[in-house]
């Protein structure tokens, strides 16, 4: 029986990622990360314009005299088994009995200082390494196919310089290096990260990687950059208003209400993430384009209870899953994680209880319940913890709501399904949202959300989201509902209570929508990595930490707790 290894054909660019940095080659090709930056969208962008012009760059005066459009090759697709690689070519130049293959790059060329070297293999420094080996590649193939190939070029667009490398026994022997290298990695455990590399900076897995945050929680790493911006670019489009039909077009989504004439038009590279409240529509080519492009849609219903949520397939990363249920399945690290998310969990409902005036004795019960957290041998032991914490907890919670002209919110205990006063129907609908968000997060870094660790497995129960969450809980939506009603955000005449329920009338949920966007939006100091980033930044990053756990390149997971 063949081994992985010996059927996987390293792609073109795999090669050039392989070159340049081991871990971003394996979160690409193995487990099948990708995100794109500012740096990819401009390079396709440019590379696509090359292409649609006919040609990719003129040189010496030799190639300038000829007509391109007659001595062009597109989108030729080639395999070398002896190597195992694949892959597409952009532009092969035809001369006579000569054929040439052309790279289009981005960014500069290097300034020719020093040597390359890709083991012990020296290359001229005219081109960067990871370039040479993949240019290198193109020729191989060609030259396997029977073509006359003794050379390559690389246009490098940040210079505007046109580099010719040509082939040579060194070259060779990188190529057949990195090629042998990047086959074997794809059948192993993720490389470590690079240390206080500038490939980091401008790397658009920076924020998949977490190189200085891995490093750091190894005590590799002293003071973590921050690689990345605290808040995403995009936003998540909420659509309410029943009726209400989405549509695709061109490079935006077309929001057509019932009552109004004109259209709504949100760009699609503005969105993140996409809520369809209740009787809301969403055509098949706007979902598809949505799924596409990464873009999340949940379906809710109109009362904020999440029922679907259309993802891409999960292709991505079936090594972590695996690793992840088998950590599930084993009753001591099942155990080992659960106790450090409770404690977690006790400590930011403590904190929100401290930071709002809650009594003095109700703290030092929670801190001594979250001691003996550390130690129990049992799930039942802890969720008795969990209870007992939960209990003191909203107990408090209602003493911290302000009165506001003489009136003040009442709340008996914490209730649900369905919630009986307007405090619970506000965090019944804010804990809806950040399931989704938690969801989403999970599914994003390709684990599986519904087998979880903490709580018991039940079908159709997201119960890794649920196990994620749980620590947040207190930090968005118990805070954005306190700073919501204690601000005079909401009035009973925003709520409807009819056979023991209530229900926020439609104005009202707009509001505890934008307020719960408003609260998962704002920046806070990571206590750890000492930089600043948003909640629902947190949220992705403490998914990956989670999932890095499972792969065994962190020894424990702490999730997140503020002071």
């Amino acid at each position: 029986m063949s081994s992985p290894s010996d059927t996987f054909l390293v792609p073109l660019r795999g090669l050039n990622e392989f070159v340049y940095c081991p871990r971003l080659y394996h979160l690409m090709y193995v487990q099948g990360l990708f995100d794109e930056s500012v740096e990819t969208l401009e390079g396709k962008a440019a590379h696509d314009k090359k292409l649609a012009r006919g040609k990719a760059i003129k040189t010496d005066e030799e190639e300038e005299a000829l007509p391109w459009s007659d001595y062009l090759v597109r989108q030729l697709t080639l395999s070398d088994h002896d190597l195992k690689i694949t892959g597409k070519f952009d532009v092969v130049m035809n001369f006579g009995n000569e054929v040439i293959p052309v790279e289009v790059k981005h960014g500069p060329a290097p300034d020719g200082e020093g040597e390359f070297f890709v083991d012990s293999n020296p290359l001229e420094a005219i081109a960067w390494n990871n370039d040479q080996v993949q240019l290198a590649a193109q020729i191989q193939l060609l030259r396997t196919a029977g073509y006359r190939c003794i050379r390559g070029k690389i246009y490098y667009r940040g210079t505007k310089t046109s580099v010719t490398i040509n082939w040579s026994e060194n070259l060779s022997a990188a190529l057949s290096h990195a090629a042998e290298s990047a086959r074997k990695l794809a059948t192993e455990t993720m490389p470590s990260p690079l240390k206080d590399s500038r490939k980091c900076i401008r790397c658009s897995l920076n924020h998949i990687c977490l190189p200085d945050e891995t490093l750091h929680l190894q005590n590799k790493c002293k003071e973590p950059r921050q690689l990345y911006p605290g808040r995403d670019d995009t936003g998540i489009l909420h659509i309410t208003t029943p009726g209400t039909h989405v549509g695709k077009s061109g490079e935006t989504l077309k929001i057509s209400l019932r009552d109004k004439k004109k259209d709504e038009v949100i760009q699609l590279k503005e969105v993140a993430h996409v809520c369809l409240w209740g009787n809301v529509q969403m055509s098949t080519q706007a979902l598809l384009e949505a799924v596409d492009r990464g873009i999340t849609v949940a379906h809710l219903t109109g009362g904020g209870w999440l029922r679907a949520v259309t993802t891409p397939p999960q292709t991505k990363n079936v090594h972590l899953r695996r690793e992840q249920y088998r950590h599930c399945d084993d009753q001591a690290s099942a155990l080992a994680v659960s106790r450090w998310i409770v404690s977690a969990k006790i400590t930011n409902q403590r904190t929100l209880l401290r930071r709002n005036g809650a009594d003095d004795s109700s703290l030092e019960e929670l801190a001594r319940i979250r001691g003996k957290c550390g130690s129990v041998i049992s799930d039942e032991s802890l969720r008795g913890y969990e209870g007992r914490a939960g209990k003191i907890y909203w107990e408090q919670f209602p003493r911290l709501l302000k009165q506001r002209d003489g009136k003040q919110f009442k709340m008996n205990g914490r209730n649900r399904r369905p919630p009986k006063d307007p405090v619970n129907a506000l965090l019944s609908l804010g804990y809806s949202l950040l399931l989704r968000d938690c969801l989403v997060a999970l599914h994003s870094c390709g684990m599986d959300p519904y087998y979880g660790l903490f709580h018991a497995l039940t079908p159709g129960r997201p119960a890794l989201a649920l196990d994620l969450m749980e620590p947040f809980r207190s930090l968005i939506v118990d805070s954005a509902v306190l700073r919501s009603l204690n601000e005079g955000t909401f009035s009973e005449n925003d709520f409807v209570t009819t056979a023991g329920a209530c229900l926020l009338k439609p104005a009202a949920r707009k509001k505890w929508i934008t307020a719960y966007e408003r609260r998962i939006d704002e920046l806070v100091t990571h206590p750890l990595f000492g930089y600043r980033l948003s909640y629902r930044r947190l949220l992705m990053m403490e998914s990956r930490l989670l999932g890095r756990y499972f792969v065994g390149e962190m020894a424990e997971y702490h999730p997140l707790t503020t002071r």
